[in-house]
């Protein structure tokens, strides 16, 4: 149909592009509701450009299929009014039948992603018709003074609308619902409201930019289309949006790939702390099969922190042995199977399955091993231990995600050597073989029981396991998980494996249930990683059912949104791991607090709760040791113009780690004797 309401003057918008603004307008202002974790006001402004821009998109598309549905109807052609006429009746009609689908199949606990694709599409079309009601209201004063300015009125009004409807000052994050007392998170972040009005504001203004761009280009769009198919680029104005869609979903991805790149950084820069290490039990040391010039940023760490023997006596206050630490990095082989060889070559080497206990530490995707998990079990045994690690990636896990299967396939190349090389030993000698994976680490280790249940991590001989923070996409957690809720604390099992909501769950557990545990899966109830799944796009995760069903740490009185939701769990993401040195909380993807309890109690480690007490102001104090000779060190590497004002920007970084003022000779005092000999 060609028809005088369908010719717009230069800028003007057309009622799919108004629809799209509408409802971009409103899915900003829901935007702003809490979610697992504190954040601030940039992180505030990328959600809500999100959730605007995806809102624009659908609410475009979608809507110029109902006009073209409407343009078909008899009455759209009689006059002016009688063509908004009929689109308000497609668009009502929307709406009604929308919603009426959409309350016939209510959210519920593991439904399946058919069930939840059909509910969201009726969710999308009702908000589609919606935001076109209030698009053809606006046609009415098409071509009038001051339309322009009642179509921004009308979308700000939409966007406050919402952000009232969303209650999003009375909902509550998930870190300040993880108990009764304060958040605990190490850095609490705010949005400023100033900034926040500010950024909506604009945002909205950006809006109608993009939508007067999208009218033209989609206009374009629809008479090539008109050209190659025949007919009037009205009849092909749906496929002009979606060829507009596509276009502007490309540029969104480009700038959202180049604000990912900011917010995280490559791990294998130099690390300048570490030195080689001066004795044969290490990675690196005499006689290493790996030379130190392949270790990565992360290994030449783990590796140069190794306590010697002095340390776990002044803290143990028994004789100790020297731990073993070996080490794989990614740049030591080509291939995952060379890899493995070397790693299962250091072990022979350093006889590290000589010891009373050995234990395999499943990096994250930089490579970085847990310091306060190795530590503690250096401590714990006394020194009479063998800790390993084998690297997949130099990557943050973020963006190690595709490698998990190659790195499951590695690590279960190394589990293989290390159980053939325990069958060949005496029963009577062989070590407790143990377990440890954080983060991507946990995936990867974890998925090696695929489809083996409960009985996987016992059938390859180990004694224990301790995983701390599994990704939500792990398929063997899901399978131990089974049907279970989030509604009551999870009973111990299946088998001796325990899966705790949140760690108040294992705190308050019973100690006869306790020693029952074997396999413990650790999570906090705000740490965004095990929540976070490419479901959350489409479907509202069982985290965010009722309030009153909600685990420990999620978020109280926020409503899931499609792909909004998704993104501001990968804010939480970015945010779930800012520790300060030398501070042990609990929150986010932060578990060095809970670790050394936990490690003790899985691992059945002994130890009185005096030397407890002291191992745990050792952790605090090595940690805070170690971070502040690498900002030491760093500042003092600065050329001799630049160095006074490197070591006072470190002196400054070091004090609010402190929360008090120090000077270089304070530095020296907590870096001590023990982080400089080694």
């Amino acid at each position: 149909m060609t028809h005088v309401v369908e010719i717009r003057r230069a800028g003007e918008l057309d009622v799919s592009a108004r629809a799209g603004l509408l409802l971009g307008a409103f899915w900003t202002g829901s935007s702003y509701q809490p979610n697992l974790l504190s954040r601030g006001t940039r992180d505030q402004a990328l959600i809500s450009a999100v959730a605007a821009a995806t809102a624009f998109g659908w609410g475009t598309t979608a809507h110029s299929f109902l006009r073209s549905t409407a343009d078909r109807l008899p009455l759209s052609s009689s006059s002016e009014t009688g063509w908004i006429v009929a689109g308000l009746a497609v668009d009502a009609a929307t709406v009604a039948v929308g919603m009426g689908v959409a309350r016939a199949l209510p959210p519920r606990d593991h439904e399946s992603s058919k069930r939840a694709l059909i509910r969201l599409a009726a969710n999308g079309s009702a908000a589609a018709g919606g935001a076109g009601l209030g698009a053809h209201g606006l046609e009415f004063r098409r071509g009038r003074i001051g339309n322009r300015v009642g179509t921004l009125t009308a979308a700000l009004g939409s966007a406050a609308g919402s952000y009232a409807l969303s209650g999003a000052r009375q909902a509550t994050r998930g870190a300040e619902s993880e108990g009764d007392g304060p958040a605990q998170e190490n850095v609490h972040r705010e949005v400023a409201t100033p900034k926040a009005i500010a950024s909506g504001i604009g945002i909205t203004f950006a809006l109608v930019g993009v939508a007067r761009a999208e009218t033209a280009l989609s206009g374009v769009l629809s008479r090539a289309a008109a050209k190659a198919l025949g007919g009037s680029a009205q009849d092909h104005r749906t496929i002009g949006r979606i060829g507009a869609l596509g276009v502007l979903a490309a540029a969104a991805w480009g700038a959202l790939a180049a604000v990912n790149t900011k917010l995280t950084a490559v791990g294998d820069d130099v690390e300048t702390t570490a030195a080689a290490p001066d004795v044969a039990e290490i990675t690196g040391g005499p006689g290493s099969r790996i030379p130190w010039v392949d270790q990565s940023r992360e290994s030449a760490r783990w590796l140069s922190m190794t306590l010697r023997p002095s340390a776990i006596t002044e803290v143990m206050g028994e004789e100790a042995k020297q731990p073993i630490r070996v080490y794989a990095p990614l740049d030591s082989a080509v291939t995952p199977e060379e890899r493995a060889g070397l790693l299962l070559a250091e072990i022979d080497r350093t006889g590290a399955l000589e010891r009373s206990a050995f234990a395999l530490f499943s990096p994250t995707g930089s490579g970085y091993i847990n310091y306060v998990a190795c530590e503690t079990f250096e401590y714990l045994t006394r020194g009479d231990c063998a800790s390993a690690g084998i690297q997949y990636s130099v990557l943050p896990s973020a963006l190690s995600l595709t490698k998990v299967g190659h790195a499951t396939a590695q690590t279960r190349i190394v589990v293989n050597g290390i159980v053939e090389r325990l069958l060949a030993l005496p029963a009577d000698r062989r070590p407790k073989f143990f377990l440890f994976g954080e983060s991507l680490g946990s995936q990867v280790s974890e998925e090696m029981f695929r489809g083996q249940g409960p009985t996987g991590p016992a059938g390859v001989g180990l004694d224990a396991a301790l995983w701390i923070g599994t990704p939500a996409a792990t398929a063997w957690r899901s399978e131990l998980w089974g049907t279970r809720t989030f509604v009551d604390p999870p009973e111990v099992g299946p088998a001796a494996t325990y899966l705790p909501r949140t760690v108040r769950d294992w705190a308050d557990l019973p100690g006869s249930e306790r020693a029952k545990v074997r396999f413990l899966l650790l999570q906090n109830g705000d740490d965004p990683i095990p929540k976070f799944g490419s479901s959350v796009l489409w479907k509202r995760p069982d985290w965010l059912g009722p309030d009153e069903s909600r685990p420990p740490g999620a978020p109280r009185g926020t409503r899931w949104m499609p792909i909004t939701t998704f993104f501001t769990t990968f804010i939480d993401m970015q945010n779930a791991l800012s520790p300060t040195p030398g501070v042990f909380d609990e929150g986010g993807h932060d578990y060095r607090r809970e670790v050394p309890e936990a490690l003790r109690a899985v691992f059945r480690l002994q130890a009185t709760d005096e030397q407890m007490t002291r191992l745990q102001q050792a952790l605090r104090a090595r940690e805070l040791a170690w971070a502040t000779a690498r900002e030491w060190t760093a500042a003092q590497a600065e050329p001799t113009p630049k160095r006074a004002a490197a070591e006072q920007a470190a002196l400054d970084k070091i004090a609010t780690w402190t929360g008090e003022p120090i000077d270089g000779a304070e530095v020296e005092r907590i870096i001590g004797a023990e982080v400089r000999s080694t």
